[in-house]
């Protein structure tokens, strides 16, 4: 047998100096460096005025959509009683994809706008999958009401309200806090 190589003792390690985590800030710039503007706490929580109106939009569309066809009928009736005032041209713009359709994407609308609300505006999209969960719950509770048939085509057509009215909120929101952070930066 061969005798071993001899290993070399490990140098000795030097401490390290010590590094600040933070580049130093010449006066200057301190003074003239705002700190980011912290969160308010209200922005977290959505206020009681929009879980109210969240809660009404729902119950709103609960009722017109699983309310036997006997009591739901008369209000479809008064909202196209209300579209008469619309001049032609806007009607035929509106319902251009039929009358059931239009008055199924006008129903989620709501829907989509008052659950966005109620959510950070980081997870607002989320509004629109319940939209979509939504419908398919009702159209598939539907199928228990006498008078009611459920329809396929309702669950895209609320998607697409409930898509359009968070797409809304989103657009209002980040328009606002643009329009916030231009004010700021001005003075």
């Amino acid at each position: 047998m061969s005798p071993r190589p001899a290993v070399s003792p490990r140098p000795a390690v030097s401490p390290r100096p010590a590094v600040s985590p933070r580049p130093a800030v010449s006066p200057r710039s301190a003074a003239s460096a705002r700190p980011a503007p912290a969160p308010s706490p209200a922005a977290a929580f959505p206020t009681p005025a929009r879980v109210l109106i969240a809660a009404a939009v729902l119950a709103v569309v609960g009722a017109l959509t699983l309310a036997p066809r006997s009591l739901a009928r008369p209000l479809r009736a008064a909202g196209f009683d209300a579209m008469d005032v619309l001049p032609v041209e806007v009607m035929d713009a509106l319902f251009v994809a039929g009358a059931e359709t239009t008055l199924n994407v006008a129903l989620f609308v709501p829907v989509g706008m008052a659950v966005a609300a109620l959510l950070p505006l980081r997870w607002a999209w989320l509004a629109a999958g319940f939209g979509a969960v939504l419908s398919i719950v009702i159209e598939t509770a539907q199928a228990a009401i006498p008078g009611r048939v459920p329809d396929a085509d309702d669950v895209l057509a609320n998607t697409a309200g409930a898509i359009l009215g968070t797409a809304a909120v989103i657009l209002v929101r980040l328009v606002a806090r643009t329009a916030a952070a231009l004010s700021r930066s001005r003075g």
